[in-house]
């Protein structure tokens, strides 16, 4: 299976994925329920951590001394997603955002 990644986004210069600029994914208001969606990425499988100082993109200022590679199987993002989301209302593939909602349900 393909796995499909989120919010690598270019200014991160990481050569495993580029999903484009982070300019292209803040929107004004999200369609989603935030706090769950957060709740889902904090709770993903860990595959990798780098020591690395995180800074936010927007601002510069530093997030984390460290990031992570999580995955659900299917899709994999960094633990700083999660930041990005509450703070900057990152637009998520719908994809992605109905599997969340599938899964709670099944729960």
């Amino acid at each position: 299976m393909n796995r499909i990644y989120l919010g690598f986004f270019s200014e991160f210069n990481l050569s495993m994925a580029d999903n484009g600029s982070i300019k292209n994914f803040i929107i004004d208001r999200v369609d989603y329920d935030k706090y769950r969606i957060i709740r889902y990425l904090k709770n993903g499988r860990e595959e990798a951590v780098c020591p690395k100082v995180v800074y936010d993109l927007i601002n510069n200022t530093i997030i984390s001394t460290s990031f992570s590679v999580l995955s659900d199987g299917e899709y994999v993002w960094r633990n700083d997603l999660e930041y990005y989301v509450k703070n900057y209302n990152i637009k998520l593939p719908d994809d992605f955002i109905r599997k969340i909602y599938k899964g709670a349900a099944a729960n």
